[in-house]
């Protein structure tokens, strides 16, 4: 019971975090939208995963393309690696870490 306690706490505590980061990409598009230069550099990237539960992973590639500006493209057959499309990829090895430190982690401490 109580480690179901502290994933619900865990889970109200990420709402937060996720509504910033989805305000924040909202504003940066909007931003590359209404002015003349564009900041757009898309790529595709391959992000490790080490999520170990199907629900987890889901809610990590649902996640990810929710948040505008990325889109879950592909997952290994293995579980073990995801295809990201990010319209601004401007660091690879970055975006990967944000991924992983921040988004995976915080899924992790919910599901796992």
């Amino acid at each position: 019971m109580m480690k179901f306690l502290v994933r619900v706490f865990r889970a109200i505590l990420f709402i937060p975090y996720y509504l910033k980061e989805l305000v924040l990409s909202s504003l940066f598009i909007a931003y590359d939208i209404i002015t003349p230069k564009d900041h757009m550099k898309p790529g595709i990237v391959e992000v490790p995963v080490d999520l170990k539960s199907d629900t987890a992973i889901i809610a990590f590639a649902n996640l990810i393309s929710m948040t505008p500006g990325s889109l879950t493209m592909d997952m290994s057959p293995d579980k073990k690696k995801i295809y990201i499309h990010a319209m601004y990829l401007h660091d690879k090895q970055e975006f990967i870490d944000k991924m992983k430190n921040e988004l995976e982690n915080k899924i992790r401490q919910i599901f796992d």
